[in-house]
């Protein structure tokens, strides 16, 4: 069961435009005649938008794909601009060199067009939800046994992936669910309902630790069985929801927390990747965190 531990100068657009210029990113450009009779264009071939994230990690900081409620600081290459707001997220102002964009609660493909010095410039952004879970026994903790009987536990710390966005900006909560068996457990989990008691609030997710890792939960999952010395298996298929800020919550992935036992009393439990074995006459063992 999881459980919560706490710019650039500004440039005035020339007047009298006599000509244009393109840009590959369908920017426009105006051109001015001087007083020496020369035509001198506005360096629309330099405009653009380029992206900083406001997250740190994933290292990649100029990256157009963001999590959900995730922002980016837009900054137009050529000074002060218009911005247009965009379908389905947030930009902190209309006007300046720079604006914030915030992605909005679920999926999208955004598009943000920048105007200044005579020259129009867009950035597509995707905005993607959570896919999946990655557990790791957390470090420097125990298992969960009792010597003599088919029990087994750990300790998991938890992360949301992808791992190429940051989901720092969201929450996550667990559904409850309810034992499936196989073998000896296959009768009892059908007139019972097992299930594993899940949290009631929903924890917030923090920053992923590397480029690889996900983003990490701020808590972590008590994860055990103590069940019979038979041969069988049962199963628990966990829904797992998302949400950002006070917002709706989605389903995203169902996670297994899978048990299994033999008759001489051996344990294996796992869940999102990682596990625990403990057999019958292991020394006893509890982490405090249980």
């Amino acid at each position: 069961m999881p459980k919560n531990t706490p710019n650039s100068p500004s440039i005035n657009a020339p007047s009298n435009p006599a000509g244009s210029s393109g840009l590959q990113t369908g920017g426009t450009g105006n051109a001015a005649v001087p007083k020496g009779g020369a035509a001198a264009q506005c360096p629309c071939k330099d405009a653009k938008i380029t992206a900083e994230a406001v997250a740190k990690v994933p290292s990649n900081r100029a990256r157009t794909k963001l999590g959900v409620g995730e922002s980016t600081k837009l900054t137009f290459s050529l000074g002060a601009a218009t911005w247009t707001q965009p379908g389905a997220g947030k930009l902190s102002g209309t006007s300046g060199a720079t604006a914030t964009y915030t992605a909005p609660d679920r999926a999208a493909s955004d598009s943000i067009t920048a105007t200044g010095c005579g020259c129009s410039v867009t950035i597509s952004l995707e905005v993607i939800e959570p896919t999946g879970v990655r557990m790791e026994q957390r470090t420097g903790t125990k298992g969960n046994h009792q010597k003599g009987k088919a029990s087994v536990g750990f300790i998991a710390t938890i992360f949301i992936l992808p791992a190429d966005v940051s989901f720092e900006n969201c929450s996550y909560l667990e559904d409850e669910a309810y034992a499936v068996g196989t073998g000896c457990y296959e009768e009892y989990m059908k007139k019972n309902k097992v299930g594993h008691h899940p949290n009631a609030s929903a924890i917030p997710i923090g920053p992923p630790q590397s480029d690889t890792s996900g983003s990490k939960v701020n808590g972590y999952d008590r994860i055990a069985a103590s069940a019979s010395a038979c041969d069988g298996t049962f199963t628990m298929s966990i829904p797992w929801k998302f949400q950002v800020g006070s917002g709706a919550s989605k389903v995203f992935t169902t996670i297994d927390q899978v048990v299994s036992t033999t008759k001489a009393g051996a344990a294996d439990i796992s869940k999102a990747g990682a596990s625990n074995h403990s057999d019958l006459n292991d020394s006893n063992e509890k982490d405090p965190l249980f």
